[in-house]
Formats: C-alpha cells, sequence, structure tokens
C-alpha cells in the first residue's frame, strides 16, 4: 500500500502539492488524472524517493520514502518499476538487451546472478507479453514510438516488481496505439497481480484501465473513486472531460467488467 499524508511541495512561490492526502490499495490499476502541470509527475517521483516533501509524509508499504537515501532508498526501490514518458531506452544497446538490463546488472534474490542463457528467454517472454515477438535483436532507432513504449513495459516489468509506476504512458500516440498500450498495461497487472500506478491525462484509456481514478486540481485530491462515480461527479474538470468524450461511459471497461463479475 502507498499512502501520501499531508504532502506539501512548493517550488519558490509555486506550491505544487498543497495538503495532499492519497491512498493507493493493494492489487489496484490507479490512475491519477490531471490537466498538464498540476503535478502529477511530482507525486510519482515522490512516490519513487526521486523528490522529498517539504513536509508530510510518503509510505511505500514499511518503508518511509521521505526519509531514505542511498543504500536504504535502493532496498526500498527494488520492488517498483518506473516507466518513463519517452521510454528512455538505452540506443547503444538492441531491443533485447534494453529488455535484459535489470537481470543483467542486478542478482537475484538468492544472491547469484542469473544466467545468460536464462535471460534470454526471460527476455522473449517478456516480450511475447507486450505483443512484441522476434525483435531482441533490433535497435530502438528501428522501431517505433508505441514500440519503444511496449518494450519500456517489458524492461520495467521483467523482474516482476510489486509495483510499477507509468509517467503519462499514451503522451504523443495515435488512439489505435494508446489502446494498445493500455491493453498491455492491462496484461501487465493481470500477470504480476501487484500494484499499477499511472499519471495520465487520456481520458478514454483511464476509463478502460482504471480500478480508481485520482483527479489532481489546486495541488490536491478533489475526488478519489471507481471510473463512473468519478465521471458522475459535479465537478467543472470533470464535466469537461465528459465533454471531450461526448458522455460516453461505456468507454470504462475493466472495473466495469469486475464490478459485473
Amino acid at each position: 500500500m502507498i499512502k501520501l499524508n499531508h504532502v506539501h511541495k512548493a517550488f519558490g512561490n509555486n506550491i505544487v502539492l498543497n495538503d495532499l492526502n492519497l491512498e493507493i490499495k493493494d492489487n489496484e490499476i490507479f490512475v491519477i488524472l490531471g490537466k498538464s502541470g498540476m503535478g502529477k509527475s511530482v507525486i510519482l517521483k515522490h512516490i519513487v524517493g526521486l523528490m522529498k516533501p517539504d513536509e508530510g509524509e510518503v509510505l511505500l508499504d514499511d518503508y518511509r520514502m521521505h526519509e531514505l537515501e542511498g543504500v536504504q532508498l535502493y532496498e526500498a526501490l527494488k520492488n517498483v518499476a518506473t516507466i518513463y514518458q519517452m521510454g528512455a531506452l538505452f540506443d547503444s544497446m538492441t531491443v533485447g538487451e534494453n529488455v535484459g538490463f535489470y537481470l543483467r546488472e542486478h542478482l537475484t534474490k538468492g544472491g547469484e546472478k542469473i544466467k545468460k542463457s536464462d535471460i534470454r528467454g526471460l527476455v522473449e517472454a517478456a516480450l511475447k507479453l507486450v505483443g512484441l515477438e522476434g525483435i531482441e535483436d533490433l535497435y530502438p532507432s528501428d522501431i517505433s514510438g508505441g514500440m519503444k513504449k511496449r518494450v519500456s513495459i517489458a524492461r520495467g516489468s521483467i523482474y516482476k516488481p510489486k509495483y510499477i509506476c507509468y509517467d503519462e504512458p499514451t503522451t504523443g500516440l495515435d488512439p489505435v496505439t494508446a489502446l494498445a498500450i493500455g491493453e498491455c498495461i492491462e496484461k501487465q497487472q493481470d500477470e504480476l497481480r501487484g500494484t499499477t500506478i499511472v499519471v495520465s491525462h487520456d481520458i478514454p484509456t483511464t476509463l478502460r484501465i482504471a480500478d480508481r481514478i485520482a483527479l489532481l486540481d489546486n495541488g490536491t485530491v478533489e475526488i478519489c473513486a471507481d471510473p463512473l462515480t468519478f465521471m458522475q461527479t459535479k465537478h467543472p474538470i470533470i464535466e469537461e472531460f465528459n465533454t471531450s468524450i461526448g458522455g460516453d461511459l461505456s468507454l470504462i471497461g475493466r472495473a466495469a467488467r469486475r464490478a459485473n463479475a
């Protein structure tokens, strides 16, 4: 479970997070929704310890992330993967080398290195899960932007972390590719059975994949609810979101399927 309690963060006179409270439960896809510049990515950076709050606390399971540095922070992050907005692949490495990077560089829980032959099989399985079989020997320059996003998802999930954080995973993608990325996020969640945190301003994808949605505005969480309740809430930004999709609540996917299961 992740909790942000009374978190305050300012950059000079610009207050980004203002007494923000947020709780992310285990085994859910949790989407933080809001307009650009509202501090969504700042929340992610607090969760993974890249930023520290001016006030308040950030809890990740038993770790007090706002207090950790160095080796302690490294230990806390062993169960956390971050999928960056632009993919952040290594240009000089093949797709296979990118996906297997963590496994080559880190020891297993038993304190041993994974064999190269085993890494190859794990890389193939990770790429298959995101629908990219047989591209291990290509370079990032050889593949499309949507494929790069999926490769980064495979790289982030290959070591089966408990938490996966996505920073604007569908930015710059056409609707069809964005839909494919959303499906990949769902598949990874169902495969790993961990917790997925997504920062986004993409309403259609959010409605399809989210178990719960939090609206960030004015530095705080205005509402946090399941997709249907969220979209039916009277709030100027949510009403604007509704207008942008023509009020089509049939887009609600994962949450509706789970409610009817």
